[in-house]
């Protein structure tokens, strides 16, 4: 298999151009140490009014092609916190990899995103 890496660029909220509060998300996708096995890491970053970013977490999965990964960073409750999915398919023209992104903040939901992309071998 031919060594790919994909990446997503991130989804800002509040166009910077605005100067408006937001998130930022970047997912990167390497094949893993096994046949059918990928590390996901997902960087979600906060981008405060006045430009600031805080990296709030940037979590590693490793998921096997075809089988959903979730990883959660939060309090007890999961009241706030970081959720992350992925999924990544093996496909013969490529590989596809789906993550879904939910940053939750005193029981409310403050972002969240989906992306897909998919590398053609």
């Amino acid at each position: 298999m031919k060594k790919e890496t994909m990446a997503v660029a991130g989804l800002v909220l509040g166009a910077c151009m605005t100067a408006q509060a937001g998130y930022r998300t970047e997912t990167t996708v390497a094949p893993g140490t096994e046949a059918h096995q990928y590390v996901v890491q997902i960087k979600i970053t906060d981008v405060a009014q006045d430009g600031k970013m805080d990296v709030l977490g940037a979590p590693k999965l490793t998921v096997k092609a075809g089988e959903e990964g979730k990883i959660t960073v939060a309090d007890e409750k999961e009241q706030s916190g970081i959720f992350c999915t992925a999924l990544v398919k093996e496909a013969e023209g490529g590989t596809e990899a789906v993550t879904t992104v939910v940053v939750k903040e005193k029981g409310k939901e403050k972002l969240n995103t989906s992306q897909s992309v998919t590398v053609k071998k």
